[in-house]
């Protein structure tokens, strides 16, 4: 069984059959699995490569996305984050002075977690991983 989503499905909402695209086929199961996952989760936009898209985002990672969020804002739990980070992103084993930049990409990314802005969190991750990379000569500069 599938979904027909060709040019019937267009016609309905005005696209002429001769638009040069070709009816795409969907396995039934796709797409109530989908909706199932729409129900599950949330939909909202995550950027890759520069660009800005939809995703459904599961309940369970929403719920650790907001648990590392109130972890990260008690001082306590926050100061142990320099020392996970080379378990969570092996790249960090290779930071230069580690200790003092684990530090340093610790805050940055505290301080981008706690404001939730994903776009910010990417960014520095980006960061250290190219730096962690430079020095470990697995990029140049």
């Amino acid at each position: 069984m599938t979904a027909d989503l060709g040019p019937a499905w267009l016609n309905s909402y005005g696209y002429p059959d001769s638009m040069g695209q070709s009816t795409l086929e969907l396995p039934a199961e796709t797409l109530v699995s989908a909706i199932d996952n729409a129900r599950r989760g949330v939909v909202t936009h995550i950027t890759i490569k520069g660009e800005r898209v939809a995703a459904i985002v599961s309940e369970s990672t929403l719920a650790m996305s907001q648990l590392l969020t109130a972890l990260l804002t008690s001082e306590m739990a926050a100061s142990a984050l320099p020392a996970v980070l080379p378990a969570a992103f092996p790249w960090a084993r290779s930071l230069p002075d580690t200790d003092t930049h684990l530090k340093a990409f610790a805050s940055e990314l505290r301080e981008a977690v706690v404001t939730e802005s994903p776009e910010r969190v990417g960014r520095v991750l980006n960061d250290w991983q190219a730096v962690a990379e430079v020095r470990a000569g697995e990029r140049s500069t």
